[in-house]
C-alpha cells in the first residue's frame, strides 16, 4: 500500500528564487558506465536496445586509462568504459569497479556556462572534483554526488556535436529498427538517507520536490521523493529503504553504497519497442495475470492500446487524469549483482507521473526476484 502526495508543499513566497535554474542546466548530456568489458556491453545495448556506436576511444586514439565506446540513440548518450593500463587514470576506474561492480559513475548535465555552474554549485555547498577540462568542442568540470557518483557539467558550443577528446567518430548510422528511444526520461538514485540528497538537489541545483511516495507491500518498504527541474525535463527520484529487506537496502548492500538504481528511456511506441526487444533476447520483470483484470479496465478507462498487447508483453499502465496516462515496463537487473536495471516508458496526453498505480504490482514482481535470490 502506498501513501502518495502528488505535490509537496512549496511556499508561494520566494518560490521563483528558491526553485529556479541557478546552475544554468539545459538537460542530461550523457551517462557514463564503468564496466568489466566494453565490447560485451556495447554489443548488449546495440543488439537489445537498438542503439548504435557513435564513437570509440582507446590508447590508439589518445584516450588514457580506459577503453570506451560512446553509444546512443536519439538524445540518449551512454559512455561505456573499462579501465585499461596501469596509470592513475586507469586506477580510478579500477577502484570504482572493484568496489561497485558494473554501474554508473557519472550523470553529466549540459549547462550554459561550465565555469558559472561549478562556481555556483560550490557556493551552494557542493564539492568540486579536479580542474576544469577545456577542449575544442566543450568545457567540463565535476562535483561529487551520492556515494561515488559524480555530476559533470558540460558546456558545448554545438549540442549536435556530442564529441569527447580521445574519441573517434564511427560511421554507424541509426538502424532501421522497431526500437525507437528519444531521450532519458528520468534517473533514479538509491541512497541511505533520502532527505539529505533531497536537500542537496534543492539547495545546489534549484530542483523542486514534486512527488513523495511511502510504499509498503506488507513484505518490504521504501520511501521516495522526486526531484526535478522547474521546466520538467530533468526528473530524479531518490529512494531510501524503510525496511531491512527492502529492495533498496539490497541494492545498497550489493553495490556497496548509494548509486543509480535505474534509468528510464522514453519511447513513442512501447508495444512495438518492447516486442522487438523481447525478440532480441531482452528479459523483463513478470507481472501477475490478475493485474489485467476488470479493475484494470475500470482504472484506465479508454486507452489507445489493445489490452491484450499490453498483457502479452507485461506492460503496466497508469492514468494521470482524464487525458494523460503512461505505459511502462522494467527490465531485469543487467548485471551479476542485483543493482542497475532499465525502465521503458511512454507518456501520452501530457502524463507526468511515475506509475503510482502500478507500484503494488511492480514491487511484488521485484520481491519475487528477491525471493529467488534468497534476500527476502
Amino acid at each position: 500500500m502506498s501513501n502518495i502526495s502528488d505535490t509537496l508543499e512549496n511556499p508561494s513566497s520566494g518560490y521563483e528564487e528558491k526553485y529556479s535554474n541557478p546552475l544554468g542546466i539545459k538537460g542530461i548530456d550523457h551517462i557514463e558506465f564503468i564496466v568489466d568489458d566494453r565490447d560485451d556491453w556495447r554489443d548488449f545495448y546495440v543488439n537489445r536496445f537498438g542503439m548504435y556506436c557513435r564513437a570509440y576511444g582507446d590508447e590508439s586514439t589518445g584516450l588514457v586509462g580506459r577503453r570506451s565506446y560512446l553509444i546512443g540513440q536519439g538524445r540518449i548518450n551512454f559512455i561505456i568504459a573499462e579501465p585499461y593500463g596501469d596509470g592513475p587514470e586507469a586506477q580510478v576506474l579500477r577502484d570504482h569497479h572493484e568496489k561497485h561492480g558494473n554501474g554508473v559513475k557519472d550523470v553529466a548535465f549540459l549547462v550554459k556556462d561550465c565555469v558559472h555552474a561549478l562556481e555556483e554549485a560550490e557556493r551552494r555547498g557542493a564539492t568540486r572534483i579536479g580542474d576544469i577540462d577545456r577542449h575544442e568542442h566543450f568545457i567540463g568540470g565535476s562535483i561529487k554526488a551520492y556515494g561515488d557518483t559524480i555530476h559533470t557539467f558540460i558546456q558545448r558550443e554545438d549540442r549536435a556535436k556530442v564529441g569527447f577528446p580521445g574519441y573517434v567518430p564511427t560511421n554507424e548510422e541509426k538502424k532501421d529498427d522497431d526500437i525507437n528511444f528519444a531521450m532519458i526520461d528520468h534517473v533514479v538514485a538509491n541512497v541511505e538517507v533520502m532527505d539529505e540528497w533531497v536537500d542537496f538537489y534543492e539547495r545546489v541545483f534549484g530542483f523542486e520536490p514534486t512527488r513523495h511516495f511511502d510504499i509498503n507491500t506488507g513484505r518490504s518498504a521504501l520511501m521516495s521523493k522526486v526531484m526535478g527541474s522547474t521546466d520538467g525535463y530533468i526528473k530524479m527520484p531518490i529512494n531510501e529503504p524503510s525496511s531491512g529487506n527492502s529492495q533498496i537496502q539490497e541494492y545498497l548492500d550489493e553495490y556497496n553504497g548509494p548509486g543509480v538504481q535505474h534509468i528510464a528511456l522514453l519511447t513513442s511506441d512501447i508495444v512495438k519497442t518492447v516486442t522487438s526487444m523481447r525478440a532480441k533476447g531482452m528479459e523483463f520483470l513478470d507481472i501477475a495475470d490478475a493485474y489485467y483484470d476488470k479493475e484494470f479496465n475500470r482504472r484506465m478507462g479508454t486507452i489507445d492500446e489493445d489490452i491484450e498487447d499490453l498483457h502479452a508483453n507485461n506492460i503496466l499502465a497508469d492514468r494521470d487524469d482524464e487525458h494523460g496516462y503512461l505505459l511502462q515496463i522494467f527490465t531485469k537487473c543487467l548485471y551479476d549483482r542485483p543493482t542497475l536495471f532499465h525502465e521503458v516508458i511512454q507518456r501520452k496526453g501530457g502524463a507526468k507521473g511515475f506509475g503510482e498505480g502500478n507500484f503494488k504490482a511492480l514491487f511484488e514482481s521485484i520481491e519475487r526476484e528477491q525471493a529467488r535470490r534468497g534476500t527476502l
